[in-house]
């Protein structure tokens, strides 16, 4: 298949997939449609180097690099400070249900498998790649398809569990409210400017060129750092590192690959790893995944149950509010905006009393998906990926 044809296609499968996921309102991820459409056309003829054909595919490891930037970039050190119990509820929630993995899970699926869905299920994306990766490394194209399967159905297990725990949380806030207590509007927010020590760039100069152009600086010392130390610290993890030093000394401005008008490009070109181990999938080793999918999925969920009892006890937040907050590694943005906004308004009764739940449960949950899925996922899925 010709280049042109070959990126048509697939821009057809992610635009049709996007399509259908925002019509169900995300309890149907795009990956999950994705990877149902590319199996169907590839048991039916599409040729199996299609994603080769692009001409993508030996690019595709540095534009996750970038993305990486951009996720550095959007990060906000003071804002993690302020809510740092929800940081380290979703964190230690998070690694739980990845110990569960590796304590329930692997005797039953063997330790490979058990280590490769640590990635997908305490994160997203790129802590996905990170294993598949490393499983194509070793040959292990099972084990490939298993991470991508983990991947598309994650939030058909974390949504669920987020939700009817939100919604437990949001009925005593709807008590709290209704027995007179109110938010506290903070004067002046959002009103001030932060700082850095390399100050902003003169006007002429900001334009998408230079914004690309400082991106892709901190993406390649990224790689060079991480190379110098014998790639002991993931380069993806490295460039997530570094980004968010540069975003906070002001080198970096926020939401940088936005600005330089590359970000949609970069989410394109960094779904072609994601599904190119589908090609290799036959209808008899999906069936065959379905088993371990749901062990691992089953023993995630007791981990973070557990573990959510327990953290509740330490953070003085309720275990259903630590549940969901741990639940976000298998949901991300936008699943915990869309299930914050239900529960309000499945809730509330009044503007005044939707508003008053959203406040107390948007942020936390907003913060917690960043910390697991964004940042924590890709340190776990670095430092686990070790262990094949």
């Amino acid at each position: 298949m010709d280049q042109l044809s070959a990126l048509t296609v697939l821009g057809l499968v992610f635009a049709a997939a996007n399509i259908i996921s925002m019509k169900t309102r995300a309890r149907v991820s795009m990956m999950f449609i994705c990877s149902c459409i590319f199996l169907v056309l590839f048991w039916n003829g599409l040729p199996r180097t299609i994603f080769d054909d692009t001409k993508l595919m030996p690019a595709t490891m540095t534009f996750i690099t970038l993305l990486m930037v951009q996720m550095g970039s959007m990060m906000d050190a003071d804002k993690l400070k302020e809510e740092w119990k929800t940081v380290c509820v979703s964190f230690l929630g998070m690694c739980a249900g990845a110990g569960a993995i590796l304590l329930i899970a692997a005797p039953f699926i063997s330790w490979d498998f058990a280590v490769a869905a640590t990635g997908p299920v305490s994160g997203g994306v790129v802590a996905g790649l990170i294993m598949t990766e490393a499983a194509k490394a070793k040959g292990l194209t099972e084990i490939g398809v298993f991470v991508i399967m983990l991947l598309t159905v994650q939030g058909f297990f974390g949504i669920p569990l987020a939700s009817n725990c939100l919604l437990h949380e949001g009925k005593k806030l709807k008590a709290r409210f209704a027995a007179g207590e109110r938010s506290e509007s903070v004067k002046g927010a959002g009103t001030t400017v932060k700082k850095r020590l390399i100050p902003p760039m003169p006007k002429r100069w900001q334009n998408p060129w230079i914004y690309l152009c400082k991106a892709l600086i901190v993406s390649w010392i990224s790689i060079k750092a991480a190379g110098l130390l014998n790639n002991a610290v993931h380069p993806f993890v490295m460039a997530l590192f570094m980004s968010i030093i540069f975003h906070e000394l002001g080198f970096l401005e926020t939401n940088v690959l936005q600005l330089g008008n590359a970000n949609g490009m970069v989410m394109f070109v960094i779904m072609i790893p994601i599904f190119v181990r589908l090609r290799d999938a036959t209808p008899q080793m999906v069936l065959d995944l379905l088993g371990p999918l749901f062990i691992v999925f089953a023993a995630t969920i007791v981990g973070i149950m557990i573990a959510s009892v327990v953290l509740s006890k330490v953070f003085k937040y309720s275990w259903c509010l630590s549940a969901a907050l741990s639940a976000t590694c298998m949901i991300g943005f936008p699943g915990t905006l869309i299930i914050s906004e239900e529960i309000a308004n499945q809730l509330g009764e009044t503007e005044e009393e939707r508003d008053f739940v959203l406040s107390h449960i948007l942020p936390k949950m907003l913060i917690a998906g960043f910390t697991t899925v964004t940042i924590a996922s890709v340190f776990l899925a670095g430092f686990l990926v070790k262990f094949f």
